[in-house]
This record gives C-alpha cells, sequence and structure tokens, in this order.
C-alpha cells in the first residue's frame, strides 16, 4: 500500500498554472473590490501555493483560514494587486516561504502561532519532505479584512458571497486531494455553497481534546476536513486528527483502485 507522500505526488509546475489562475481570480477579485463600502483602510488577500505544490487531479493540500490580519498593502487597484509590483497580493516571490522566513521574527513571529505550527506539523507528516512549506497552498475564506484584526459583519457581508465563488474557483485550480478548514465553524456555509447549497453527509469524524470534533465530507474527489482554529487547544492531538483522516482516506482509495 503506498503511503501519502508517494500518493500525493507533483504532476505540474506552479509556474504552469500562474496565468491561469490569476486570468480566473483576478475579475472576481475586481467585482468583490468594488463591492466593499467602507472607508476604513482594508488589505486584501490571495491564495498562495509552495513552489512544489503538487498540481494535478485530486492531488494536493490546501489549508484555509478565516481571514488575515492586516497583509502586504492597503490598495483596491485590481491591476495593481494582481500585477507585477513588490506590492502585488498573487503569487508573490516568498509566497508560503514566508512562513519559514519569519520564523523568530521580532514583528511576526510565525514560530509562535498556533496556526502555522499545526500547519507544519501535518505537511511534515504526510509529505515527510523538507522544506515543509514548499507543497502546499493556503487561502483564507475571507479575502478582504481590516488593518488589524478580523472581518466585521458588515465587511463579511460585503464580500461573501464572492469569497463563496473564489474559493470555489481555487478547489477547481488547485484540484487538492484535501481542503482543511481551520475554521471553527466559519467554513459552514461556504462548505455548503460546495454541495449546491445542500448539507454534506459526513463520512467520518475524529474525536479530540474532550470536546472537539474534526469532520471529513467529500465533494467530488476532494475532502473537505472541517476543523478547529488551533489557537488555544491542543496542538499534538488536533494534528493527528487531521492527519489520521488524510491518512484514512488515502488508504480507502488507494484500496479502491486496486
Amino acid at each position: 500500500m503506498n503511503s501519502g507522500a508517494e500518493v500525493i505526488t507533483k504532476k505540474l509546475k506552479p509556474h504552469d498554472m500562474k496565468e491561469e489562475i490569476r486570468s480566473a481570480l483576478k475579475p472576481i477579485y475586481a467585482e468583490m473590490l468594488l463591492g466593499i463600502k467602507t472607508q476604513k483602510g482594508v488589505c486584501t488577500f490571495c491564495l498562495q501555493w509552495g513552489e512544489d505544490y503538487p498540481f494535478g487531479q485530486h492531488t494536493g493540500i490546501l489549508f484555509v483560514g478565516k481571514a488575515t490580519n492586516g497583509w502586504v498593502t492597503t490598495s483596491r487597484d485590481c491591476e495593481m494587486l494582481f500585477g507585477n509590483t513588490g506590492g502585488r497580493i498573487f503569487a508573490r516571490h516568498d509566497q508560503m516561504k514566508w512562513v519559514h522566513n519569519l520564523e523568530g521574527d521580532v514583528k511576526y513571529n510565525t514560530r509562535s502561532s498556533a496556526f502555522w505550527r499545526v500547519i507544519k506539523t501535518v505537511s511534515k507528516t504526510v509529505y515527510k519532505n523538507d522544506p515543509w512549506y514548499s507543497k502546499v497552498a493556503w487561502s483564507n475564506l475571507f479575502k478582504i479584512a481590516h488593518e488589524r484584526g478580523n472581518p466585521d459583519s458588515k465587511l463579511k457581508k460585503d464580500q461573501y458571497e464572492l469569497c463563496k465563488r473564489i474559493l470555489m474557483k481555487e478547489i477547481e485550480l488547485l484540484s487538492p486531494k484535501f481542503v482543511v478548514f481551520l475554521t471553527s465553524g466559519w467554513e459552514t456555509g461556504f462548505v455548503k455553497y460546495l454541495n449546491g447549497n445542500n448539507d454534506f453527509q459526513w463520512i467520518d469524524t475524529q474525536k479530540w481534546g474532550g470536546k472537539y470534533e474534526t469532520k471529513a465530507c467529500k465533494a467530488n474527489d476532494t475532502y473537505l476536513i472541517c476543523t478547529q482554529h488551533p489557537q488555544g487547544k491542543n496542538e499534538h492531538t488536533h494534528a493527528k486528527a487531521i492527519v489520521d483522516i488524510i491518512k484514512k482516506k488515502i488508504q480507502d482509495d488507494n484500496s479502491a483502485v486496486k
């Protein structure tokens, strides 16, 4: 039986997909930015993927958070955001590698982030490779946030419908085998949208930490894993619950094709 690292293999190079992703996401972002009504400074985020992300049919892992707390720029100029300048948000030169580069940083130490520690543990356990960040992709449910803190209810409402469309497009483009939502229930409406606004049937549940559950459902050939945001929770048992589901589903799929 193959291991996860053997199943999740690279098929296409990230640069092969760069322009396709830009062309697909940019128009939706332009529409979304026009609908943001607040006059306060906001930061716009875009999907990131590692240099060795395994593009192909249902192969990689996409991790999804809630929203950023600040980001690269407060510009709302979509041409600039998806252009080629240093202030862009799309396909930045250090995307995903920055998480490693900022370990121990004075301003934002990624080593002190439970969110990134859990992602790092899951990635290293599944892929068994270094650098761990090179094969993962990362996104957020909400793409536009305030310069500090999560988006408030009004800002979420202004972008909600288009953020659902963007998430669906991201999954279509990345074709991950697993999407891991570290979002503590924020993902409910998004996950339902991915199923034509119908409820999913859970096909696996892992209990951990005494009161938490990590659940999985399946959309076409992609497994959606819904779990808690890691902050303030036992990271070892949390990461194990995610990894156990990933390994089990890989084993199930391998057995099905024999």
